[in-house]
Parts: structure tokens; sequence; C-alpha cells
């Protein structure tokens, strides 16, 4: 059985009468000779940093993903030096969103030589789509802390129902990751990547090679994914995660279900999702493909008859799939709404539109 290691990676105390209680952010999971899969420790909610990955070469390291913060990244890179005094020479961001590059600096400050690995439609996407997610999100997050903070007072969540326990952690942890974020923005230093993919790039550490993948576009224009070919080991980003698929507002749903197949013909033993635990069969991957594949298929049967994105919103019915993934709980229920139900839709009615659009 693979070990498994909890560092002493901390939160912040937590004061228990006269002792003091260490919650760990994340695990530290050996998934194969010399990589290591940091697996968050934060419940699902609106707000999210993902899992790491480390491969250790003979040399130097491969870090995939940074984090929503440098402080997070600080601790990240603070678990690779107990495992390794070894120089990271390349960081690869599987996508451009905010959770996944912030902490980049952390690495550039550390190790000068560093090379980020990205896809290469990051250079425009980043500064331009990222930067105005980043003005959205900075406008938005002292009103959206406050108000998660008066619900808890209140005990109702976002919906006005009374709050569950499990709302209770996942506000807790929106206000921490969104208050992390805000202090840090101040100072933000956006890192474009020097390495660029297109479809297929090759990384040398000597002792082992691995593919950097771009299968399609899914929950971005410029999803990549790292594949280590002798251990059968799949870094997917933000093309999985668990136990809400993330389709998000930048997605393409119309290709997406098909990138999906694409990972799936990988056939990988292991796949680390961007947000969520290791997987070590292909059960959520199907039920991803699934979801995405009838998207696909209601939204286009739906434009076909001409229904406005209104119309449309009323039409799709994916309440089967949020039965699937959110089963009971009134968080999860909300965070499919907010990640999969409404951009989902709207995605595929501009991707619908502007192939409309593009027939001569």
């Amino acid at each position: 059985m693979l070990k498994v290691w909890v560092l002493a990676v901390v939160l912040a105390t937590t004061a228990l009468g006269q002792g003091t209680k260490w919650e760990p952010r994340f695990a530290v999971e050996r998934i194969a000779e010399g990589v290591y899969a940091l697996i968050r420790r934060e419940p699902a909610s609106t707000w999210f940093t993902p899992n790491n990955v480390f491969v250790v070469g003979r040399s130097s390291v491969v870090v995939v993903d940074s984090n929503i913060s440098s402080e997070h990244t600080r601790e990240v890179l603070d678990a690779l030096r107990k495992l390794t005094d070894k120089p990271i020479k390349y960081v690869v961001n599987t996508h451009w969103h905010e959770d996944h590059i912030i902490g980049n600096r952390v690495y550039r400050d550390a190790f000068p030589g560093v090379q980020f690995v990205g896809h290469r439609s990051t250079l425009k996407d980043l500064p331009e789509i990222g930067g105005a997610n980043r003005k959205g999100s900075l406008q938005n997050g002292r009103g959206f802390v406050g108000l998660l903070e008066g619900k808890l007072e209140k005990g109702e969540n976002l919906e006005g129902q009374p709050i569950t326990d499990e709302e209770r952690l996942g506000y807790a942890s929106d206000i921490k990751l969104v208050s992390g974020y805000l202090a840090e923005s101040k100072d933000f230093d956006i890192i474009l990547p020097t390495v660029l993919v297109d479809e297929r790039l090759e990384l040398d550490l000597g002792d082992r090679k691995l593919e950097v993948l771009h299968l399609g576009r899914a929950h971005t224009g410029g999803d990549i994914v790292v594949r280590l070919p002798k251990e059968n080991i799949i870094v997917a980003g933000d093309l999985l995660v668990h136990p809400i698929p993330l389709v998000g507002s930048t997605s393409y749903p119309l290709e997406y279900a098909a990138t999906l197949e694409r990972l799936r013909a990988l056939n990988s033993k292991t796949i680390v999702p961007g947000h969520g635990p290791v997987m070590r069969d292909a059960a959520y991957l199907d039920a991803m493909i699934e979801l995405l594949t009838s998207i696909k298929r209601q939204t286009e049967t739906a434009f076909a008859r001409g229904e406005s994105l209104e119309q449309m919103r009323a039409s799709v019915d994916l309440e089967p799939f949020r039965k699937r993934f959110a089963g009971d709980s009134q968080h999860k229920s909300l965070i499919f709404k907010n990640y999969v139900t409404l951009p989902a839709v709207a995605a595929a009615y501009k991707q619908l539109s502007e192939k409309k659009e593009a027939k001569p």
C-alpha cells in the first residue's frame, strides 16, 4: 500500500480550551517512486486552491501547478524541501485560472532559472480574460466575504435556508481563501509561460520523461495534462474535479466530452485531478463524460429549435446529474448550479451562436 504523509503544513492555530489544534491543509501521497501528489483538504465550496504534483528526477524536479496565493505555494515548497533538495526545473501550469498560477512567483524567486510551461493560448488568455476576472474578483471579493460572514452569523445558507454543517465548513474555507487572495492582490505578479505547448511537449529529467499534452478545449481553451508514460500516471488539472465538476464560464461544453474521451483513451491507472482525491479507476471520468455529452446534446437540440439563452436554461435538464454528483447535499447542489448548470448552458449557447455567425 502506498504510503501517505501528512506534513506539518497547517491552517492556523485553533484554540481548544487551553490547547491548540493543528489542522493540515494537504496530505502528501506517494503515488510512484519519486512522484508525489499533494491533495488538498479544504472542503468543497465556491473558492479553491488546487492539488499539486512533484515529479523528482535525477537532478531536478517538475512541479505541476502553483496555488491561489503565495502563502499556499510557500507551504507546498516547504513540503517539497522535506522530500528532496533538488531544484525545480519546470513548473507546469495546467491552465490559466488564478488558483493555479498566483503562486508562480514563489518558484521564480526560489529558483531563478525555473521555466514555466503553459499552453500557447495562455499568453493571451491570462492577461486578457484573466485580467478581467481578477478585476471582478477584487471588486466583489470583500462583499462576498461579508456576505458569507453574515450568513454564518444568521445561521442560513446563500439561498436563505437553514445552514448545514457542510455549508458552515465550506463558507469558512471560502472566507479564508478569498481573504488570502485579496491580501496578495495589491502585489500580484502574474507570470506568463516561458515554455509553450501546442499539442505535445516532452520534458526530460534525465532518468524519466514526461509528456505535456493538449487534448482539446474543455474547462478552458488551453487545458494541458501531464502524463508519465512509464508509471501510467496522468495529472489532469481541472479537466477532472471531484466531487462536483467545474465546467465553468470559460469552458467549451461542445468539445469538453470529446476531450475527456481522449483522456480516457490514455488508459492511465492513476489520475490526479485538479481538485479531489487521487483516482485509480475511470468511474468518475466516465460520469463526467456522460454529463458533458448530455450538455452538448441538449443545448444543440435547444439551439436548433431557435431557443434563446433564457429558454435554453429552462429546457436543458441536468437534474439527474445534479442528483448523481451532489446527492442530497444542499451545499454541493449549489456548487453544481454555480459551476455546471448556469455556466455550461451559457458557454454552450455562446459557442453555438459563434458557430452560426461564422457560417458563410
